[in-house]
């Protein structure tokens, strides 16, 4: 859970704390930061461990109550100091009040570590997800474009292809037709030669036996 450990202190004595005695080495470390902090100066601050993996938070509000808490290192801050803040305003009365401080502050941790009571996290991660759902769609309706533009080029080649063709058979054909009128001529002439010398030779060049 992103808040591990929380405390309510008034400077000097730990008047509540949850989970009481689960982890000791955080509360020991807690209550270490806190001594350090002056009891009638407000403050907030986060202090790293990043060896641990962990943040100390606090906030004193400089009447003797500091509220500390200590969280994963991945949780947002927006998440730890709205724990705090909600828990501090209900700690201002004498230490007397505060015997109910390890329910408030069990609590209070439910309910900020429940991700779904978070609602600005809960609406981005919506956002995330319809922005993930149109990014995806662009995704396909350009590529679906790509496709359009590419069958496009293809076709536009297929028809410079295919005209390119009719041309050249249309030339193929003009050139093979007047190559058989040109074969025709020709075999015709040979003919009427040939009927000339055979007639010539027939009725002599005067056509004399004709």
């Amino acid at each position: 859970m992103p808040i591990k450990y929380s405390c309510i202190n008034d400077g000097v004595n730990l008047l509540a704390e949850f989970p009481a005695a689960e982890q000791p080495k955080l509360a020991d470390t807690m209550q270490k930061v806190i001594a350090t902090v002056p009891p009638k100066e407000y403050r907030r601050k986060t202090i790293e461990d990043k060896e641990g993996g962990v943040n100390y938070h606090y906030i004193s509000n400089g009447e003797g109550r500091i509220v500390g808490c200590v969280t994963s290192s991945d949780v947002r801050m927006r998440t730890v100091f709205a724990f705090l803040e909600a828990v501090e305003p209900l700690v201002r009365g004498p230490a007397t009040d505060l015997r109910n401080g390890k329910k408030l502050l069990q609590q209070k941790m439910e309910f900020y570590n429940n991700p779904q009571n978070d609602k600005i996290t809960a609406l981005n991660d919506d956002i995330n997800q319809v922005v993930d759902v149109m990014m995806d769609n662009m995704d396909k309706v350009l590529a679906r474009g790509d496709k359009i533009d590419s069958l496009h080029a293809k076709s536009v080649n297929l028809a410079d292809q295919a005209h390119a063709f009719q041309t050249t058979s249309t030339q193929l054909k003009r050139n093979m037709c007047m190559r058989n009128a040109k074969m025709m001529l020709m075999i015709g002439g040979a003919v009427a030669v040939v009927i000339l010398i055979i007639v010539m030779i027939a009725c002599k060049p005067n056509f004399s036996d004709c």
